[in-house]
């Protein structure tokens, strides 16, 4: 497995750990500062503040026990990256895809850019 694919594995797995634990405000840091995240309520939620919203929004609603299945990890350019996998939680299951870019934010690392879901 490539470099990318262990990068965002293991980035998938500090999503879970901080979403399971309820620690939002850290979660939210994940993504860049004028992230997106499309869910499949047809709403468009942009920056860190709207994002943190739905996924509070997520675990009021009983959205627990988060698990992310890392699929597929396609470079594209020096900057972006573009996962397409899987996930699975208390009340759902289904797909995702990201657009990952690296920042000079936080240390040069990769953050979630554009977050879709179904």
């Amino acid at each position: 497995m490539s470099t990318s694919f262990h990068t965002i594995d293991a980035a998938n797995r500090r999503f879970e750990e901080l979403f399971n634990s309820g620690k939002l405000d850290e979660l939210v840091n994940l993504y860049t500062s004028e992230g997106k995240l499309l869910p499949p309520d047809k709403n468009k939620y942009e920056g860190r503040e709207q994002i943190k919203k739905f996924w509070q929004a997520a675990r009021d609603a009983g959205v627990d026990n988060l698990r992310l299945t890392t699929g597929t990890v396609l470079e594209a350019g020096n900057d972006r990256l573009i996962e397409t996998s899987s996930y699975q939680h208390s009340l759902d299951k289904g797909n995702y895809q990201v657009i990952w870019k690296r920042t000079s934010e936080g240390k040069n690392q990769w953050q979630l850019d554009i977050d879709i879901f179904n």
